[in-house]
């Protein structure tokens, strides 16, 4: 996908998303928000611009499929809402949602999302209640025996709600899907068609299905506690915006608020765009400057109070140097791909070429923690057999990247990490793609590699003047990227609005 077909795309599904007879159930269909243009987000409108027939068949048989399982799930164990510990509150002033993913709830006290956040506001005055949804294999019961001596209350949602509810949250989905089939023969443009034919298939997806979810319990939630403020990571996926409409369902005044805890990547869409107001957040709360910066810039967002709220990925800035403070003597280039099959595999089969023709360099490859070498290998040989100088991580971040001199990147936001602890990056790139560097907005203090010798060249001008003070200069960047959290910021802005309500 190009760029004018991809503004194209964003735009189709904006309208409909717009359209005076959109709902609720239309907002939460996940497909018609466009995250951005990554391979991964962008592989499920592939067919949106070519003449193959689009896979109708298929995905009904997956979202029948996804309904059945759901739907067995209430029948065998459904009915609550969410599981809670200890005695549940009679009320508390502040909502955050937050997500349970692999290693993400080793502290007791702190969220991984949000850090020492929930436990500041509490000294501050503030009760706070965290309400997770749950990404892990693990029971929610076994979970929350972590937070039992935990002085912030918790909770985890339900996968799924009793069978007459999951029910009536189909029987939702389903109907707007028959009014986005019905809205296709009115459609002038042949894109327009295409995009509500897939949105009407995507209309009763488990994803869909899922906001809709997620959208009743939190106002079950907001019922029972009756908090001044929720807060809802942001990256524009539909079960944000669902949450704040909801959440309004139950209290029109509730100061709703998107926390955007990741970087922001070029021509990132979903967030950066208002809809209907009810499904916007009152303030967007950013991880640092930088983010809050490229904001308030945004015509689309004015209006919109933007802070910087800081996060807990906040790093210590270390002083350049390529040659001290290593504990190896070799050269090494630290490999940091996402965690998603095709990028482990792109910067692997990169570095693993480079690895065989520059045996001097030693190459770590490292992974996200929800991924394992033992998978990547069983369903790509070429990576049984390596050469030495190819290391298959199994230390910290931090121990990584104290051996390296250089850090290959695409999409991975480690990279900041890498960089303020003085490793040179490197972006591979591919052509005819639209980039997904984390770093492209200071695309020219960073190195770009198409093919191997293009590292081969690097390698050899690794303590250049130029390469020092480029990377001085990006690190003064990417310090701005994640600020140190300041829980302050977020009191002052339900402070405010409790004074603006009373």
């Amino acid at each position: 996908m190009n760029k004018e077909q991809y503004h194209a795309l964003c735009e189709t599904c904006d309208q409909l998303l717009l359209a005076s007879d959109s709902s609720v159930e239309r907002v939460a269909i996940p497909w018609l928000h466009v995250i951005r243009p990554h391979a991964i987000f962008l592989n499920k409108y592939l067919n949106i611009f070519t003449l193959r027939p689009l896979p109708i068949a298929r995905a009904r048989i997956r979202n029948f499929l996804s309904s059945l399982r759901h739907l067995t799930k209430a029948i065998l164990g459904g009915g609550s809402f969410w599981t809670g510990v200890g005695e549940f509150p009679d009320r508390s002033d502040v909502l955050i949602l937050s997500h349970l993913v692999s290693g993400s709830f080793r502290d007791a006290e702190d969220d991984f999302y949000y850090g020492k956040v929930a436990c500041e506001l509490t000294s501050q005055g503030l009760s706070t209640t965290i309400a997770l949804i749950n990404y892990t294999k693990s029971a929610p019961a076994s979970l929350l025996r972590l937070w039992k001596e935990s002085t912030i209350n918790r909770v985890i949602f339900s996968p799924s709600l009793s069978f007459s509810e999951e029910l009536a949250l189909y029987r939702r989905a389903h109907k707007e899907a028959r009014s986005l089939k019905c809205s296709q023969v009115l459609q002038p443009s042949t894109l327009g068609r295409r995009v509500l034919a897939l949105a009407a298939e995507e209309a009763s997806s488990g994803g869909a299905v899922s906001a809709l979810r997620l959208g009743e319990q939190v106002k079950s939630l907001v019922t029972r506690l009756r908090p001044k403020a929720i807060i809802v990571t942001f990256e524009g996926h539909s079960w944000e915006r669902v949450a704040f409409a909801s959440a309004r369902t139950v209290s029109p005044n509730i100061l709703c608020i998107g926390y955007q805890h990741a970087a922001l990547f070029n021509m990132q869409h979903a967030a950066q765009r208002k809809l209907a107001n009810v499904y916007n957040p009152d303030v967007i709360l950013t991880s640092g400057d930088v983010s809050r910066l490229r904001l308030q810039n945004n015509v689309q967002l004015r209006g919109t109070c933007i802070r910087t709220l800081g996060s807990n990925r906040s790093i210590r800035r270390q002083a350049v140097s390529f040659a001290q403070n290593r504990e190896i003597t070799r050269s090494s280039c630290l490999v940091l791909p996402e965690g998603i099959d095709s990028e482990c595999i792109l910067l692997f089969s990169f570095t693993l070429e480079c690895a065989k023709r520059m045996p001097n360099i030693e190459f770590i490859w490292r992974l996200h923690p929800n991924m394992s070498f033992e998978t990547l290998m069983q369903s790509n040989s070429k990576f049984r057999k390596l050469p030495s100088n190819v290391v298959l991580s199994k230390a910290t971040l931090v121990e990584d990247i104290k051996r390296s001199r250089w850090a290959m990147y695409r999409g991975s936001t480690a990279i900041v990490q890498a960089v303020m602890s003085g490793v040179l990056p490197i972006y591979l790139h591919r052509s005819g793609e639209i980039p997904i560097d984390t770093l492209y907005e200071i695309s020219h203090l960073r190195m770009r590699v198409k093919e191997v010798k293009e590292f081969s060249s690097i390698a050899t001008a690794i303590e250049s003047p130029e390469a020092v003070a480029n990377l001085e200069l990006a690190q003064d960047y990417c310090a701005q990227l994640f600020t140190p959290m300041r829980s302050e910021v977020l009191a002052a802005c339900i402070k405010e609005s409790s004074d603006v309500t009373k």
